[in-house]
């Protein structure tokens, strides 16, 4: 998997909303959505996101969540795929 340097989020999902369609798309169609939600809320737990899990992602018009906070969802939606690698382009730029 590969995390590009710069966040290409939907600014009006929440991050829920962003891992859980992301996972609706790249996950198997024959996983049971049960499993597809418990597997979207333990990439959440793992990458820390809890605290925002209900919050925008935001945009230049709407206000979301921190640089740091943008930067773990993109890295939670290529986890939640569970690749065997996980390449990073500057993965520590426009952390908190």
């Amino acid at each position: 998997a590969y995390v590009t340097q710069d966040d290409h989020l939907l600014g009006t999902l929440t991050v829920r909303e962003t891992i859980s369609y992301s996972a609706r798309f790249r996950l198997p169609d024959k996983m049971p959505l049960s499993e597809r939600q418990a597997l979207v809320e333990s990439t959440i737990i793992e990458m820390g996101l809890q605290d925002c899990a209900d919050t925008p992602i935001g945009n230049w018009h709407l206000r979301g969540v921190s640089g740091g906070e943008k930067r773990r969802v993109s890295i939670a939606l290529e986890i939640l795929m569970r690749p065997r690698l996980l390449f990073l382009d500057e993965p520590t730029s426009g952390l908190d």
